[in-house]
């Protein structure tokens, strides 16, 4: 489990004692001499919460020996470096790559690029120095070797689903020119045969949609009932985590749609090869 999972359950756990014990944030926060804004970040697992509030907050609530003993391991679990810790990444971007980490399937809508976790090396470097705002020229080669890292979730024993949706226009869009094209193209139709991936092509002649208003993902973890789905939505400076359970809903019923509306995954393949063909004419 990452450093952010732990969080999270932490966070879950004391919001579990809190409602137990019937007390609202802003009562319990009083009572701590803390803010609630921090009482919320903590059991959103946002924020780390230090060794001497979670005694306070585990005592007040009157928790068992063991149930302090537990969660106390699971807050100092959650400083434990990560093999990602190497890369040192922006602060908006590790919470995804946490729970990228955890996650057991997760579907994806791109309406630009290729996903990240599709894309090649060449087509990664391009997209990356593209955007200095967002990677600097000298952390572009962290970045894409970060991500080739992160693709070896979807291989192994026990690989992560991925279930992507493409618009055409991500394939249409031509990063790092025809060869760079040709070959992230290819790579995607050999993906595509993996039983752990799913890619679906978004005709443009489908016209307008529910996700106009940009790309996300939604994360599922393996016991949705101690970690329910998350959300992650990102644009030109940046991404952010959606923690609400009624927008995660709402971002799950939007890739349901359109998976239902997109091409299915044979004729999306063929899509693909045909504009492959195009690339290489």
């Amino acid at each position: 489990m990452s450093g952010s999972a732990r969080l999270r359950r932490l966070g879950a756990e004391l919001r579990r004692l809190r409602e137990a014990a019937n007390l609202t944030q802003a009562q319990l926060a009083r009572t701590l001499g803390r803010s609630q804004v921090s009482l919320v970040h903590w059991e959103h697992g946002r924020t780390r919460i230090g060794k001497s509030d979670l005694h306070m907050l585990l005592m007040e609530l009157g928790a068992s020996e063991d149930v302090r003993a537990e969660l106390e391991k699971l807050r100092l679990d959650g400083r434990k470096k990560n093999w990602w810790s190497v890369f040192k990444l922006p602060e908006w971007l590790r919470p995804l790559v946490s729970f990228e980490a955890d996650a057991a399937k997760i579907e994806a809508f791109e309406p630009i690029l290729v996903p990240g976790l599709l894309q090649t090396e060449s087509y990664s470097r391009v997209v990356h120095i593209a955007g200095p705002h967002a990677t600097p020229p000298d952390k572009v080669d962290d970045r894409v070797k970060l991500r080739i890292e992160r693709q070896r979730r979807l291989e192994g024993e026990d690989p992560l689903r991925f279930h992507a949706v493409i618009a055409e226009a991500a394939l249409r869009l031509e990063v790092g020119g025809s060869a760079v094209m040709s070959e992230q193209l290819w790579h995607l139709v050999k993906l595509a045969s993996a039983p752990n991936i799913r890619i679906q092509v978004l005709p443009s002649s489908v016209g307008a949609h529910s996700a106009l208003s940009g790309n996300f993902a939604v994360l599922h973890f393996t016991d949705p009932k101690l970690d329910p789905p998350l959300g992650y939505a990102d644009d030109s400076v940046g991404g952010h985590i959606i923690d609400d359970q009624a927008d995660v809903e709402v971002l799950m019923s939007m890739f349901g749609e359109l998976s239902r509306i997109a091409l299915s995954e044979p004729e999306s393949v063929d899509f693909i090869a045909t504009v492959m063909r195009e690339y290489a004419s």
